[in-house]
């Protein structure tokens, strides 16, 4: 099946040079990105995918860092001084030596990743972590409208409800069937195809985006 081009960053400072700046990023599918000995010094990740990415020795000070998936992502040696973190999902990690003094975390979820050498980490507001993974309630009409989205090539290639052909992204369903009545979720996925998906690079996003259709559609 076709899928999307994958925007993945490679972005390494040498040594004698300048650090690279890793830009403000929106809704985008980063997935094996490669960051190494850089700065996100005050800028602004929203909607950005970094399944599977490497970061090592990157500053991310004073970053805004929301609605992010970070899933298999290996943060090595950074610095997260002051950032804020909101609406993000942290799947199987791996943080070595990260200093996250004065950062904020709220409305986030972690998931089956030590958090042993994250120094100085605290959490605010409804912060949730899970040492395993979540498993969701796969009813009959759920399953119907899973398959019917697997024709999809965006939520297919962004792997948010569907890790391959014969598994079923859970941790999103599970968080997915904990904001909608059970009921209502597949009408809500069979709707997603009325609405562009390109833009839908995140679980935050999803999730977004099928309140927006609870909000207009009488289902």
């Amino acid at each position: 099946m076709p899928t999307n081009k994958i925007d993945r960053i490679n972005l390494i400072t040498y040594k004698c040079q300048k650090k690279k700046l890793l830009k403000s990023e929106r809704c985008r599918y980063l997935a094996k990105s490669h960051v190494v000995n850089c700065t996100a010094k005050n800028q602004n990740l929203i909607y950005a995918n970094f399944r599977g990415s490497i970061f090592k020795k990157v500053k991310f000070q004073n970053c805004k860092i929301s609605g992010c998936d970070f899933w298999g992502t290996t943060f090595n040696d950074c610095d997260f001084t002051g950032a804020e973190i909101s609406d993000c999902v942290f799947m199987a990690c791996k943080f070595k030596n990260c200093d996250f003094s004065g950062a904020t975390i709220k409305y986030t979820v972690i998931v089956n990743t030590s958090l042993a050498e994250c120094n100085n980490m605290t959490f605010s507001e409804k912060t949730e972590v899970y040492n395993n993974y979540p498993k969701s309630v796969l009813t009959e009409e759920l399953i119907a409208a899973l398959e019917h989205l697997k024709t999809n090539k965006n939520l297919r290639t962004y792997k948010l409800l569907h890790i391959s052909d014969k598994k079923y992204n859970e941790l999103n369903l599970y968080l997915l069937q904990r904001r909608f009545p059970r009921k209502v979720l597949p009408k809500l996925l069979l709707e997603l195809p009325n609405h562009s998906t390109k833009n839908i690079t995140t679980y935050k996003r999803l999730e977004r985006q099928l309140k927006s259709i609870e909000k207009e559609s009488i289902i």
